[in-house]
């Protein structure tokens, strides 16, 4: 049996600290479960030089370019790659921004989650795409790397599968749509001008035609956010979205927001938030370790190689905070001793304990860990 055929589109509107970035990453795709071909689509970027430049870029790595005569913003420029599909007889188009890094797997993990009944778009994870995000502290800071995306999507994928999560609509930050869907929908309206809210309208379209509009919460893919449009001028640094396109969806769509709104109570989605990064937590401290920090104030670290069990020195809190690259969450203590709740939790024993302030809490953990102490007690400056 032949392999599925996908078009992964990257629209670009300037950008050249970081669409290199996403190209290389494109071309990294692994290709076992799917024949991927990928289209720049440079929207008539401004910058001096940048599309010739660009244009290079691509033309020396195998990659298709394309140009537009004049910007016209992003829909009709995700069109052309919604009609470049259905005209070349592709089965899966992708439509993604061009300030994100991809796991490798990701086309195996998304194509899993669209041959399931119905599906008509399937949105990744990501850290900065509205309400379909992980939180993170400083995603900036501690995801972008290509090893830190692969590991993070392996944690999802291992936990969460092939699983489709039923949404009010997609993010077509990195959205896949089977081309048969673009058949039977259409294209995105260009009435939404410059950007913002033209996914929405065309996800509610596609619920209206039957299709499941899914997430799957098994990819995650590291978005920077905002890139291209706040270059484009779409959005300032303080908005993140277009009040007249929203007008627009409220007229089409009243009862939208309400969808989103029994959505977000329904628990469903901030259930897989905890599941998820508790699973990344679990699993970098299976792998890499954690240690144990009993101190008022955290240290100021961005080497997060071992997960950090922060615990402050009086016991006055019903949990301990864990953190990760940025993941952060509390390890319910539920009446134990701490040592033997965050034992317990991980499963193993912490590869160091850091003892930084005096406290009730203080003496206990030294005495429980008194062979796993990397750092004790030391006097404040005497002076300052």
């Amino acid at each position: 049996m032949s392999k599925p055929r996908v078009l992964h589109c990257i629209t670009v509107y300037n950008g050249r600290a970081f669409v290199p970035q996403a190209i290389e990453s494109a071309l990294r795709l692994d290709q076992s479960d799917a024949e991927i071909d990928i289209l720049i689509l440079d929207d008539a970027s401004p910058e001096p030089g940048w599309s010739e430049e660009l244009a290079v870029f691509c033309k020396e790595r195998g990659v298709k370019y394309y140009c537009t005569p004049r910007n016209l913003g992003i829909p009709r420029n995700v069109n052309l790659g919604l009609l470049t599909a259905v005209k070349h007889g592709y089965d899966y188009v992708v439509i993604s921004n061009s300030d994100v890094v991809y796991p490798s797997t990701l086309m195996s993990c998304m194509l899993r989650t669209a041959a399931k009944d119905n599906v008509g778009s399937v949105t990744a994870w990501s850290n900065n795409v509205s309400v379909y995000s992980l939180p993170n502290s400083d995603p900036n800071e501690f995801l972008p790397d290509q090893g830190v995306v692969d590991w993070v999507n392996a944690c999802m994928s291992g936990h969460f599968g092939d699983a489709a999560m039923d949404i009010p609509a997609g993010i077509s930050f990195c959205i896949l749509i089977p081309v048969s869907v673009v058949k039977d929908v259409g294209l995105m309206d260009p009435c939404f001008g410059r950007g913002y809210c033209e996914e929405t309208d065309w996800s509610l379209r596609s619920l209206a035609a039957g299709y499941r509009i899914c997430l799957a919460p098994g990819t995650f893919v590291f978005h920077h956010g905002r890139g291209s449009n706040l270059d484009a001028g779409i959005v300032s640094a303080n908005a993140t979205t277009v009040p007249g396109n929203e007008a627009i969806i409220d007229l089409r769509y009243p009862q939208f927001r309400d969808q989103v709104g029994a959505f977000m109570n329904s628990g469903i989605l901030e259930k897989a938030h905890d599941d998820a990064i508790s699973n990344i937590i679990k699993s970098a401290a299976s792998q890499f370790g954690y240690t144990i920090e009993v101190g008022w104030i955290p240290r100021q670290t961005q080497d997060e190689l071992t997960v950090r069990v922060l615990v402050s020195p009086d016991g006055s809190t019903s949990g301990v905070e864990a953190s990760f690259r940025g993941f952060r969450m509390t390890v319910p203590i539920a009446g134990k001793e701490i040592g033997e709740s965050v034992r317990t939790f991980f499963g193993r024993d912490p590869v160091g304990v850091n003892l930084l302030d005096r406290g009730m809490i203080t003496s206990k953990i030294r005495d429980e860990f008194s062979s796993d102490l990397i750092k004790t007690l030391r006097n404040y400056p005497s002076r300052i």
